[in-house]
């Protein structure tokens, strides 16, 4: 499905339940008491509503989903912490630095390409990030 499907699906799903909610105030109507024949066929369109945006939403994040493991960048990105032993770019060479900016590892070679000393933060390739974090929390 498309993007301008699912997004016009959650916004039909919202009316279809605003739909629904406008049952209520005719379900408790001070004047007759509560009416039960108004209040099931309100909540039921609500619900029905409430499906088709939920609908809408999972079927957005599934495609969010399949075009993150589509593009290269998202996957390095989120692989940042897998390392394989292979430099970001060119995937040849052992990685020697890590540019936390961007969150890729680069070889000697790929380095003097991304050099950018007022964007980037560079940390060896062996030390591990994450590690800072547990160690402050020991020692807490």
């Amino acid at each position: 499905m498309s993007q301008k499907i699912l997004t016009g699906l959650i916004a039909v799903g919202i009316l279809v339940s605003v739909i629904g909610m406008l049952f209520l105030p005719a379900a408790f109507n001070a004047k007759q008491g509560t009416n039960d024949n108004l209040m099931g066929p309100g909540l039921a369109i609500f619900a029905l509503g409430a499906l088709m945006a939920a609908t809408g939403f999972y079927g957005k994040g599934r495609l969010l989903h399949r075009t993150i493991e589509s593009d290269p960048n998202m996957v390095a990105m989120l692989n940042v912490g897998k390392r394989k032993g292979q430099c970001d770019h060119c995937h040849s060479a052992a990685p020697v630095v890590q540019c936390t900016m961007h969150r890729v590892g680069l070889c000697s070679a790929c380095l003097n390409q991304h050099y950018d000393a007022r964007a980037c933060v560079y940390v060896p390739a062996s030390r591990r990030l994450a590690s800072r974090g547990r160690a402050a929390s020991a020692r807490a």
